[in-house]
């Protein structure tokens, strides 16, 4: 009889009289699912294969678990970060800056612009400004 362990599964190449995970006795020993326990059963058939087992597997055995929750102040943290890489990238992708531009709004020196072409190719290009103080916009047909 050769047998592989691949994991949790094992995997039988002769099929005899081996199950095909090895689990605690509250888990079906073929799909693995979770067992559900019937009032007033000899034993326990699995929902989802159909596989039955015998109530002696389960009487004794003592199942636990661990439950890890993360700190709510985790998540704080994670969404003041993204607010800061929002507002990071908000401000990096502003454009080139023009450092003798002054806003006609604020009065603050140094704009930063990016340009396009909405005319025919024989007129100039349109200059888009932009303030990083006061966030406000400003339009150069050249």
């Amino acid at each position: 009889m050769k047998t592989q362990m691949r994991g949790t599964q094992i995997y039988n190449h002769n099929k005899r009289n081996m199950s095909t995970f090895e689990c605690e006795g509250d888990f079906c020993p073929e799909c693995g699912s979770i067992l559900k326990l019937e009032a007033n059963s000899v034993s326990v058939k699995c929902l989802m294969c159909g596989h039955t087992s015998s109530l002696k597997n389960i009487i004794g055995v003592q199942s636990s678990y661990t439950i890890e929750l993360t700190p709510a102040s985790y998540y704080d943290y994670l969404k003041k970060n993204k607010k800061d890489q929002k507002k990071r990238r908000k401000d990096e992708s502003a454009g080139q800056m023009d450092k003798d531009r002054e806003c006609g709004k604020c009065g603050h020196q140094g704009m930063s612009y990016t340009t396009m072409q909405l005319r025919s190719a024989d007129e100039g290009q349109t200059v888009f400004y932009f303030c990083p103080k006061c966030k406000n916009r400003e339009v150069e047909n050249s």
